[in-house]
């Protein structure tokens, strides 16, 4: 029988082999290495060096900042054997070897990211900038960081100079034309995780529909205390600075699904554009701190979050022991209180959110009721989503009178369905008997369903709405881990 050989020696050996390896390699300086040696005039081991990091949501932000500071720079790119395995930073190039074996030159990576309405940046991935800063050379050196080698968690930014205050002079100015040349600024955006850790973060650009301030239809005095409270405070914020006042605010809108308390949303979106705008979602949850770091960075900001209670149980929470309100609430402590932030919850049931609310106090400073609308409600209603038909007196009466209870929605896709049934019987405009006809409809006891989904109280609940959300469909879509859709998508 042949002898198993000596595996303890056998190892010691192949160890001795592999330190010899790593002297010869130590010795044999890159391509890329000669290269910051020679920018340099010296050593880079022996020079001081400064290092910076970036979220990847930042990316098309830094590459705007890096053509504006960095434009006359000399840019080398450099490669592995494996490029797409690890990273390749200032300690690889000044040793001439990363993870993946030998560091070489070689051309300049980049990756293009959208940044809405059909632009693209085309952003570099990794490379080495060569350039000299009032006198003093320098290189610095864009790498991904993080965590997680096999995605972009992060970026870094790490510099080189004889002149030890070259480098974080650079980074300050970079950081400041960051700011200045935001993509994210005066838009409408959500942050999402995807990854089976959620070790990636994408940012999605939204378009949301206009809403004229006559397309939302609410109780007397609402909007205008809506309005007085968002709108108002923004227009008065330098006064209210001055006088000592915070302009940090909260509102929750709540009442029953379908009533407008997302199409009130997006009325306050356009009637205060130019402010940043950042949705939460349910695939962002785990970003709320991202989140608010950019809208402080660029306020005024809002920050919208419909459907609040989807969340607001800690049980539906996959980190932290207190769920995602309170998260979203203690993150609104750390925020400065003479900032113009906007926070906008929307919510069909208060009752799961108010303990939440009142163990936070002092976060949420105006909570409006959104109701289902009264007579006068539906016959502004009707007036609105009924433009173009034929209805008499008599036939508004009957139908205010036999749509008591019902949303805003409902009276929306009652008048849709009007005009869906003349077009298929190719007939010119709906009359108010056609739309008594399709209220009838949608009153049996076999739409109870379709109730419920526009708001409408089911029979077992007369006198009240049904427990049963009728969420905006961004919310409602990403909870479910699905793709989620533009902003317009959204119906309140």
């Amino acid at each position: 029988m042949t002898e198993l050989p000596d595996l303890g020696a056998f190892g010691a050996a192949f160890e001795d082999f592999m330190l010899a390896m790593s002297s010869m390699a130590e010795h044999k300086e890159s391509e890329a290495s000669v290269r910051l040696r020679e920018h340099l005039g010296g050593d880079p081991k022996e020079l001081p060096t400064t290092a910076a990091e970036f979220p990847i949501t930042e990316h098309p932000n830094l590459q705007l900042a890096i053509d504006a500071v960095l434009g006359e720079a000399e840019i080398v790119g450099f490669t592995t054997r494996h490029m797409g395995l690890g990273s390749i930073g200032l300690a690889e190039i000044v040793a001439g070897r990363g993870m993946m074996g030998p560091i070489s030159l070689g051309p300049v990576q980049y990756t293009d990211v959208e940044v809405g309405d059909g632009r693209v940046i085309q952003c570099i991935a990794s490379a080495l900038f060569l350039s000299v800063h009032q006198g003093s050379a320098f290189a610095l050196v864009l790498s991904r960081g993080g965590d997680h080698p096999m995605a972009s968690s992060s970026l870094k930014l790490e510099g080189v100079s004889a002149n030890q205050g070259t480098v974080s002079e650079l980074l300050r100015e970079l950081r400041a034309a960051m700011r200045e040349h935001n993509v994210f600024r005066g838009r409408i955006i959500s942050l999402h995780q995807r990854g089976q850790h959620h070790e990636t973060v994408s940012v999605q650009f939204h378009a949301v529909p206009e809403v004229e301030r006559d397309g939302v239809i609410l109780p007397a005095g609402t909007l205008e205390r809506l309005e007085r409270h968002t709108v108002g405070i923004t227009q008065v914020a330098d006064r209210l600075r001055s006088a000592g006042k915070h302009i940090k605010r909260g509102v929750l809108l709540h009442g029953p699904p379908g009533t407008g308390k997302t199409l009130s949303v997006m009325y306050l979106l356009h009637a205060m554009a130019g402010r940043t705008t950042i949705l939460l979602t349910g695939r962002g949850l785990g970003l709320i701190e991202q989140a608010m770091a950019i809208g402080r960075e660029l306020a005024p900001a809002t920050f919208v979050f419909e459907d609040i209670d989807l969340v607001a149980a800690e049980r539906t929470m996959e980190f932290g022991s207190e769920g995602v309100l309170f998260e979203l609430l203690n993150q609104m402590e750390g925020l400065g209180e003479d900032e113009d932030l906007l926070f906008l919850l929307t919510t069909n049931r208060p009752d799961v959110i108010e303990p939440a609310l009142a163990a936070r106090p002092g976060r949420i400073d105006l909570a409006l009721e959104i109701p289902l609308p009264d007579d006068d409600g539906r016959r502004r209603l009707l007036a609105l989503y009924g433009k173009g038909m034929h209805i008499d007196s008599a036939a508004e009466a009957a139908l205010v009178k036999r749509s008591a209870g019902v949303s805003g929605a409902f009276i929306k896709e009652l008048t849709r369905q009007a005009w869906l049934r003349v077009a298929l019987e190719d007939r010119d405009t709906p009359t108010g008997e056609n739309l008594l006809n399709v209220l009838d409809e949608l009153l049996e006891q076999r739409s109870t369903l379709t109730r419920r989904l526009l708001g409408q109280p089911g029979d077992e609940a007369a006198g009240g709405p049904v427990e049963g959300p009728f969420p905006a469909m961004l919310h409602a879509i990403s909870a479910a881990g699905l793709p989620v859709p533009p902003a317009s998508s959204i119906d309140g």
